[in-house]
């Protein structure tokens, strides 16, 4: 069994590395993962299970009890109005106005990550009755930030500028800029793609890697810029948002370096003090 444990945490680390590291552009000296190797009789793989305590994963099957929602409306809803039985959890801006729909991340997070995610855009509400229109445009997500305000920290927005750029903001400025093809979404007429297997089924995948000073932004496994900060942003939580607009989350992972827990005290309560009324004496 002693064995069986050591060979489950090696396993781990080194799939979380390569899973962290997975496309990066660093050369590869610089991101060798261990190897591994077996000798006598071998263990049956299907029915090993792999553990790490520096992975949140999430599909959302259960309540989102990590996740805090700051505005707009988070719920399991469903993605089209044509099949409302399929529902994923997903966010959107309140009522008629531009608000943005923010869900942050409880967890505080420390040195380098790897985040990943699936998203895909709702139906909007409707402009006219029984009539749904996409926008495609402001997918955001925040990182190293406060856990109260997304400008505080790191926001990739993909979509920006009603879809003419995706940024990278590092606080209050922009540090990189693509209007490259592979880093916008699709153009639709009036809300309405002439093809619906380009959006009305599609998820895009985002993964953002933060190696020390350096992040990277991938779009459907293409790099879209990296970005070394002289003076990087180190802690923080992540939190996944929306301008005016309904977005769909499928999956969430989250590879981490370290997470900064709260130091909780225990303190000791005081002894009672108990008076004891003493007779008089006669």
């Amino acid at each position: 069994m002693k064995n069986l444990r050591h060979l489950s945490i090696r396993l781990a680390a080194g799939i979380t590395l390569l899973a962290a590291l997975a496309q990066s552009s660093l050369q590869p000296a610089q991101a060798a993962p261990e190897a591994l190797a077996f000798s006598g009789s071998l263990p049956d793989v299907k029915n090993i299970e792999i553990e790490n305590s520096h992975v949140y994963d999430y599909t959302f099957t259960t309540a989102p009890t990590d996740w805090w929602v700051q505005s707009g409306i988070w719920e399991m809803t469903n993605r089209w109005s044509c099949s409302p039985g399929w529902s994923w959890f997903g966010g959107r801006s309140a009522g008629t106005t531009e608000e943005p729909a923010v869900a942050w991340n409880k967890h505080h997070f420390q040195g380098d990550f790897s985040l990943q995610f699936y998203f895909a855009f709702k139906h909007k509400l409707p402009v006219v009755p029984e009539i749904w229109r996409y926008r495609l445009a402001d997918a955001g997500v925040s990182f190293c930030a406060d856990g109260k305000n997304i400008g505080t920290g790191y926001n990739l927005i993909i979509g920006a500028d009603n879809n003419t750029h995706t940024f990278l903001w590092r606080q209050d400025k922009v540090v990189a800029d693509s209007q490259a093809k592979e880093a916008l979404l699709p153009t639709v007429a009036d809300g309405f793609p002439d093809d619906l297997n380009i959006l009305h089924r599609r998820w895009w995948y985002v993964k953002i890697n933060k190696i020390g000073p350096r992040l990277e932004c991938w779009l459907d496994n293409k790099l879209l810029f990296t970005y070394r900060d002289p003076k990087p942003l180190t802690t923080g939580q992540f939190a996944l948002w929306t301008f005016n607009n309904g977005i769909m989350l499928s999956r969430v992972q989250i590879y981490y370096e370290n997470e900064v827990r709260p130091v909780l005290v225990k303190s000791t309560p005081a002894k009672p003090v108990i008076k004891v009324a003493s007779r008089l004496a006669r």
